[in-house]
């Protein structure tokens, strides 16, 4: 399902890229292509940026348990006695 959401997001923004770019082009054609060809490039590079991102690891994940071991950890859920003034 999470693919499915992906092409609709990333080709519908594909495609209003594509019209865009035809729609430049067909009115100032020279001077269009520096503007695109710049375009592709950042796009090119936020492409690599979000492979490296989505390439690291991230915090381990801990399953809650009958003692709630995983309140005692330095990100555990906010409690009454965390808050100030109270």
């Amino acid at each position: 399902m999470n693919y499915i959401w992906l092409f609709a997001v990333a080709g519908g923004a594909a495609l209003l890229g594509f019209a865009l770019a035809f729609g430049m082009i067909k009115q100032d054609g020279k001077r269009s292509v520096a503007a695109i060809a710049g375009a592709f490039i950042v796009a090119i590079g936020a492409l690599g940026l979000g492979v490296y991102v989505s390439k690291e690891p991230t915090a381990p994940m801990r399953a809650s348990d009958r003692e709630g071991s995983q309140n005692a950890l330095p990100g555990a859920a906010t409690t009454r006695e965390d808050l100030p003034g109270q």
